[in-house]
């Protein structure tokens, strides 16, 4: 059985749509203007059909999710293709126009059956929703990882102006297939084009007048137009603007948040200095975090996703750690997810000489300098990457030199609790800190870099 989420699968979900939106856009004109094809589209029609046909048998062949499940029983499998999509896909498949003869014999149609392939059209709905994604891989669990191709509140934009133009296109042909006498003396593509004037300016509400309904039946069609365009015109203005909005819902969150910190600076009368570095440090998060809260999303992850997670994401910081390369893999999971997030503005004292420490740093990015406090020396800038204050993790010993921020900052801290307790889990490498510990102590008077 063929997997619905496998690449392949996808990519002929996509060459059906193609072939598909062909069939709207082209059996309408057809049936209104009664051209005859070529020798090429004749055998391109063929071959969609053909695809059409392929399509059907491929269905049979596909296995299903439902409820998440997945579900390869072929017997299941076909019941529940044949009461749902069959119908439709073997009248828009099957080759009508090979058996003329019969069916204008016993049912005086031929030519018009083609528009069942219309009926695909429908279809359409259940390929946008395939095409959201595409397809990585899966596991042995049948477990998958899918990603968003686009943007959903795109894709919603993109979908409604699909339909809403094919609607459109409809419209005209109908116009035309009830006023024959529309422009009979201008050329096909003279009258489809005004026809389709008329419909998008009937759907919109506009309606000039310049074109309008001569019989009975085109006064009907024309009133049932309008009635669906105060419809579509309805949902535009109600959607549209949301739709719009909602294209990058971040950013509109950043910008609700930074009006709310203008309101605070103005309300406390801040003064310039200190509400220009309120808002750099807003303007900041937003450059290099697009406005994500990182301790919001970890909260809600499960356990074990969020240390694989972190682990992704921070192993190559604690992994430059000296006493970091040789630890179990174990203390490395539990290390990663006791790290914490935080920001620092330029200039501003990550800590100074003297502090008692309680934190290990690691910057991911931007960079710091590390300066002796008392002549203001800077001895070593450390960038992106980098770590400090690592030994207040293994001794007691007050900070060596001040560390301040020589950019926006993206670091994480690892605190000395937090690691105390770690290492109540791993004895033999609590010893082996131990061990570090009391060889600094041995040589600190000749250790002159790194902050601690």
């Amino acid at each position: 059985m063929i997997h619905p989420n496998s690449p392949y699968k996808r990519i002929w979900d996509l060459f059906v749509f193609i072939c598909i939106t062909y069939f709207a856009v082209e059996v309408p004109i057809r049936l209104v203007f009664h051209y005859k094809l070529s020798a090429g589209v004749n055998y391109l029609e063929r071959g969609i059909q053909i695809v059409f046909g392929i399509d059907v048998l491929l269905n049979f062949n596909t296995a299903i999710l439902k409820d998440r499940l997945l579900i390869q029983n072929r017997k299941i499998v076909s019941k529940t293709y044949l009461r749902s999509w069959f119908l439709i896909d073997f009248l828009s498949a099957f080759p009508f126009d090979l058996f003329g003869g019969f069916f204008f014999r016993y049912f005086g149609v031929t030519d018009s059956l083609k528009i069942l392939r219309l009926l695909r059209s429908v279809r359409v709905f259940e390929l946008f929703k395939s095409l959201r994604m595409l397809a990585l891989g899966s596991d042995s669990d049948e477990r998958f990882k899918l990603i968003e191709v686009i943007n959903p509140m795109t894709f919603r934009l993109i979908f409604f102006v699909y339909w809403t133009s094919l609607f459109a296109h409809w419209v005209a042909c109908g116009w035309i297939y009830l006023g024959p006498d529309f422009l009979p003396d201008k050329d096909m593509v003279t009258r489809y084009v005004r026809a389709l004037y008329w419909s998008v300016t009937t759907l919109t509400t506009i309606g000039y007048g310049d074109i309008t309904p001569v019989t009975n039946i085109q006064t009907v069609y024309t009133m049932g137009v309008m009635i669906l365009g105060v419809g579509i015109y309805g949902y535009v203005i109600g959607n549209i603007a949301t739709l719009l909005s909602n294209l990058d819902i971040s950013r509109v969150t950043f910008q609700e948040k930074l009006n709310t910190i203008n309101t605070f600076i103005k309300y406390k009368k801040l003064p310039p200095h200190l509400a220009n570095r309120i808002r750099s440090y807003y303007v900041n998060l937003w450059e290099n975090k697009h406005g994500i809260d990182e301790s919001e999303i970890w909260d809600q992850l499960p356990s074990g996703i969020k240390i694989d997670v972190s682990l992704f994401l921070h192993n190559h910081l604690i992994s430059v750690v000296p006493f970091f390369k040789n630890a179990p893999e174990e203390l490395k999971r539990e290390v990663v997810l006791e790290l914490r997030p935080a920001f620092y503005m330029k200039g501003d004292i990550i800590f100074r000489e003297g502090d008692v420490p309680h934190n290990m740093y690691f910057l991911s990015k931007g960079h710091v300098e590390v300066i002796k406090e008392k002549t203001g020396e800077i001895l070593a800038t450390l960038n992106s990457g980098s770590f400090f204050g690592e030994m207040s993790l293994i001794d007691d010993s007050l900070r060596t030199a001040t560390i301040k921020a020589g950019s926006y900052c993206d670091v994480y801290t690892l605190g000395k609790d937090r690691f105390a307790e770690i290492l109540k889990h791993h004895p033999g490498f609590a010893k082996h800190i131990q061990t570090i510990a009391e060889e600094r102590k041995k040589n600190q008077s000749s250790k002159t870099h790194y902050p601690e």
